[in-house]
């Protein structure tokens, strides 16, 4: 894993509003994360990296352009995925009392550091 970019995910993981964070590779690996320790970090990261390829794919033939980002929001938490310009994919999994609108422009500030580090 890269420490500066761990440590930025665990920064944004420290929020209130965020219950923990990852990076993936367009292969599917985990390339950093701040995720709880019980988390099927392998599972999320390849179904992360497939769900972006076909939101991309989606969101192109509506067309409305590449998909940047992406709210899955269920009845035990939402999450947002989110493609960075440097190819890769962060998925961050919201805390169920959060505020997601908060979260949502929260992680857009971290999108250019996140993205410098990868």
């Amino acid at each position: 894993m890269i420490p500066p970019l761990t440590d930025a995910l665990e920064t944004l993981a420290g929020r209130p509003d965020v219950a923990g964070a990852l990076v993936v590779s367009d292969e599917g690996l985990v390339i950093a994360s701040a995720m709880p320790h019980d988390a099927q970090l392998e599972a999320i990261a390849a179904l992360a990296a497939t769900a972006q390829r076909a939101l991309v794919s989606l969101s192109s033939a509506i067309g409305h352009g590449p998909a940047s980002q992406t709210v899955l929001d269920g009845p035990d938490g939402s999450a947002v995925i989110v493609r960075l310009e440097s190819g890769a994919t962060v998925v961050v999994l919201a805390a169920l009392d959060g505020d997601l609108g908060e979260l949502l422009f929260a992680i857009r500030g971290e999108l250019p550091r996140l993205s410098g580090l990868v």
